[in-house]
């Protein structure tokens, strides 16, 4: 493919992504944080770490392609559920992508379960395909540190983490402005929201779309 075969090829991509409308909308309001129960307390990651960028596959891979996202977000969870792991297996397994999430809360609730998400350490992927998959019944939850607790559990976190990890103060500060970073760089304002090679793409396309913008992408 020439390089204009393959400027058009993004072009086209991108408007299809602006005209299908496969995005959650934007709510900036950061709300009251989830009511932590009272409990025994557990030692959490540092907030370094916890707060560090989250990413799959080679640090040399030619393609960088950032996601933000929220997870009270429906288009969101599709997109992890159905064509993420395409895109594993075709890019990032073999070395032509590097994925890295960052959060774009819309909503207090999905401000906590970033936080559950952050607490959890090496078991950070693990947990947040956990959360995606269980969207509709945490999210909805009328005790939400509870629902997060029960959608967690069998990732081995415990009530205790969870309850640690909501009190952090600093750690919903740091999510909130990740929220900030990625509306001031990226112009981020619904998710999810792609930057692949510094081009932004928003809405949760299918993986055909994907598979022709990274294929146009690679040397």
């Amino acid at each position: 493919m020439t390089c204009e075969a393959r400027r058009w090829t993004i072009r086209l991509l991108l408007l299809a992504a602006l005209l299908a409308g496969w995005a959650c909308g934007s709510d900036s309001g950061d709300g009251t944080p989830a009511t932590t129960p009272a409990g025994p307390t557990a030692p959490l990651p540092a907030l370094a770490d916890m707060l560090a960028d989250k990413a799959l596959g080679s640090a040399a891979a030619p393609i960088t392609m950032i996601e933000y996202s929220s997870l009270t977000c429906p288009h969101c969870a599709t997109f992890h559920a159905a064509t993420l792991p395409s895109i594993a297996s075709a890019y990032i397994e073999t070395g032509r992508v590097r994925f890295i999430y960052r959060d774009y809360p819309l909503d207090n609730t999905a401000v906590s379960a970033a936080m559950v998400a952050r607490c959890s350490g090496d078991r950070y992927f693990a947990v947040l395909d956990l959360l995606y998959r269980s969207q509709a019944t945490w999210a909805q939850a009328g005790n939400l540190a509870v629902a997060l607790a029960q959608a967690v559990a069998s990732s081995g976190m415990t009530t205790a983490e969870v309850t640690t990890c909501l009190g952090s103060t600093e750690l919903r500060n740091g999510i909130l402005a990740m929220r900030t970073s990625g509306q001031t760089e990226f112009g981020v304002r619904a998710t999810p929201t792609f930057v692949i090679n510094g081009q932004r793409l928003e809405g949760a396309l299918p993986f055909a779309d994907f598979d022709a913008l990274l294929k146009a992408l690679l040397p």
